[in-house]
């Protein structure tokens, strides 16, 4: 049997496709990162085409994919993070600055949070066994 390459691919498809969060393929459109997306009325999709273009500049500049979160991850956002781990506001962003905690993701203008799998990790490597 033949398998047929659609020219266009949702975003579910595409992050399906790449091994990519839905999450991630907003945020690569935001910040124009990733392949081109072109609108279908309210949706959004990707050309085929596009895609490959993606992918084979990738792959030239030899940057892997990143890989998905672990199933069941969530942003935390700073006043969870801060209750989870115990911590003070500037005691967080320190440990940030010096490469000691996760920095977060950017979600917006003025909203940051962090994916809660790397603050549990965190939590772990401090406690020295599986905190997950």
């Amino acid at each position: 049997m033949q398998q047929t390459v659609k020219s266009t691919l949702t975003r579910a498809e595409l992050a399906a496709e790449l091994g990519v969060s839905v999450f991630t393929l907003n945020q690569w459109a935001v910040t124009s990162k990733g392949p081109k997306a072109i609108r279908i009325g309210r949706q959004c999709a990707y050309r085929r085409e596009d895609i490959d273009a993606y992918l084979k500049v990738r792959a030239k500049a030899d940057v892997p994919i990143p890989a998905a979160p672990p199933a069941g991850t969530y942003m935390m956002r700073l006043p969870e993070v801060l209750s989870l781990v115990g911590l003070s506001k500037s005691t967080l962003y320190s440990l940030i600055k010096s490469g000691d905690f996760a920095a977060p993701v950017k979600l917006g203008a003025r909203a940051v949070a962090w994916p809660s799998h790397l603050v549990n990790q965190w939590l772990a490597d401090r406690m020295g066994g599986d905190a997950a």
